[in-house]
């Protein structure tokens, strides 16, 4: 019986590395299987290993090891972000352009590149 939990947690854990790069290793009675298991059914002490090229496999469940890892193919990483200190163009609230540089602007609320911004 736990061996079949032990499966199901595994093929659980396949669905969940379902958009990463991941290798699974497949072997019954000592022997590598060189296919991929999509799906399992247990019948008594037997498993059934359907495989990707839609063939099966029914073997005794105490003589099936499958384990998986798996490693993120896309990751984030940290935001992207457009040169925050490139300042392209400053307006006061009027919209009267006030140049490309808050060095030197009175205190005030300004937008700065489309977004308010307070100088002190």
């Amino acid at each position: 019986m736990n061996k079949s939990i032990a499966l199901i947690i595994g093929m659980a854990a396949m669905c969940l590395s379902a958009g990463a790069d991941n290798t699974q290793t497949v072997v019954v009675d000592g022997t590598t299987v060189n296919k991929n298991v999509t799906r399992l059914t247990f019948s008594g002490d037997d498993v059934v290993m359907t495989f990707a090229d839609n063939t099966s496999q029914t073997t005794d469940m105490s003589l099936v090891s499958i384990s998986f890892s798996y490693s993120p193919s896309t990751a984030i990483s940290g935001p992207e972000t457009d040169k925050v200190d490139a300042v392209k163009r400053i307006y006061n609230l009027n919209g009267q352009y006030m140049g490309n540089s808050t060095e030197g602007l009175p205190k005030g609320l300004y937008i700065v590149n489309g977004k308010k911004m307070v100088i002190r």
